[in-house]
């Protein structure tokens, strides 16, 4: 039996984690994945390539780029993001060499081939704002707003605390340091802030960004965001809601946007660091998410599963009992009514999950704003089940291994099921 998902992203053979450069260029979507060709571990960074023409349906397309440069040879093409240009496909990536990550340019007529600025790289250790540190600089978004490129990197200080710094461009070669637009001190030793995004709706502006290794969250690795407003050509960030963690389930990091039509999609990494994978026996380690659309919703995001899916099913109701449940193949939800408090718990799966310290993950709890009525949006495939709670209010992303997971076997107790 195969826990290989039927439509999530997983690659043909080895590793991938980040999703990176996710763009529509040339008539198709094209995704790209941090990838490890030679093992099923973390290793020498590759950049894997996908192509959609819907975003539901994604064919593997074979290495864009590889560590070939005395500035990613060591550790390779770190993450990074791509932008449409004079009809090229430009793409800003952290090369990882030693003790020292810099931000690259890569150029592609197709988005299948690419090569590297002969005079790479266009932001070094020289463009670091005082006390931040070379060998913690990385995963550069690029946007485009007021007729500039803007470049959002996370970078770690020497006192500890990580930070999001804004820089601009005119050409995507030139470029100049803004303002530090974030600071975190939520980190334990040596974590830090990545995968720094942004997305724009109604006015205001979501920051999104992973941490690695957070002092005040559940896990080791999360995805949170804040929604507020953005002075771009001051590099200010002023918020108006709350920080929230957004990937609330078991497994999510590393996430990725991309803006076409006024829709803000989303993906990730639903997997993590530290925790044992029973697909090595199959040769591959590593899942993206389902595309997802965000919006900004009073101060806060929200997610929806893409209108025309297939493989999403729709549960709503209103809560009879205080204690509610709903089990689904071998997860139980348990929703505390007077609480807002909705319990995770994974069972009698072939293989435990455990953390890097031995931790078996078996549960997790989320935090609604109201649990009177409940909707639950529910894709399983295989190994992979993704729920969105409350029209998107909360998303949740589990990695769940047992024989013959691939169905809807739903049961409800203490709701009335509309």
């Amino acid at each position: 039996m195969s826990y290989r998902p039927d439509y999530h992203i997983t690659p043909k053979k080895g590793w991938i984690n980040d999703p990176n450069g996710f763009v529509f260029f040339n008539g198709e979507y094209h995704l790209y994945a941090q990838h490890n060709p030679y093992d099923t571990v973390w290793g020498p960074m590759h950049w894997l390539h996908f192509v959609s023409r819907d975003l539901h349906n994604w064919t593997e397309k074979g290495i864009a780029l590889k560590p070939s440069a005395p500035y990613d040879k060591e550790f390779g093409c770190f993450s990074g993001s791509s932008i449409v240009k004079d009809d090229k496909l430009f793409v800003l990536y952290t090369g990882a060499n030693g003790d020292k990550q810099v931000q690259c340019l890569a150029v592609s007529k197709d988005g299948y081939n690419f090569e590297k600025y002969p005079y790479n790289p266009v932001i070094d250790e020289d463009d670091l704002p005082d006390g931040y540190l070379v060998k913690d600089f990385r995963d550069p978004k690029i946007i485009f707003q007021n007729d500039s490129y803007y470049v959002l990197l996370a970078a770690r200080h020497k006192d500890g605390y990580s930070s999001i710094l804004l820089y601009k461009s005119k050409d995507l070669i030139h470029y100049e340091f803004v303002n530090v637009l974030k600071s975190f001190n939520n980190m334990v030793e040596n974590g830090m802030v990545e995968c720094p995004d942004v997305v724009f709706e109604n006015g205001k502006a979501c920051l999104i960004y992973s941490f690695q290794h957070p002092s005040n969250y559940e896990k080791d690795f999360t995805v949170c965001s804040q929604v507020g407003h953005i002075d771009l050509d001051k590099g200010i960030f002023v918020p108006t809601g709350e920080e929230k963690e957004l990937e609330q389930g078991f497994v999510g990091y590393a996430s990725h946007t991309l803006t076409k039509d006024k829709h803000n999609y989303y993906i990730s990494w639903l997997h993590s660091w530290g925790i044992n994978s029973p697909t090595e026996k199959e040769g591959y380690v590593g899942v993206l998410s389902l595309v997802k659309t965000l919006h900004i919703h009073n101060d806060y995001l929200r997610f929806n599963f893409l209108l025309d899916n297939p493989n999403t099913y729709l549960y709503e109701g209103y809560l009879t009992d205080d204690i509610a449940e709903i089990n689904l193949s071998n997860i139980k939800i348990i929703l505390e009514k007077n609480t807002g408090i909705v319990t995770l718990l994974r069972k009698d799966m072939d293989v435990e999950i455990k953390n890097e310290k031995g931790k078996i993950l078996s549960s997790k709890q989320i935090k609604l704003k109201d649990l009177s009525r409940i909707t639950l949006e529910v894709c399983i495939d295989k190994s992979i089940i993704e729920l969105l709670f409350n029209k998107g209010e909360a998303f949740a992303g589990i990695d769940n291994y047992i024989q013959d997971c691939d169905s809807y076997r739903i049961s409800v107790k203490g709701i009335n099921l509309e």
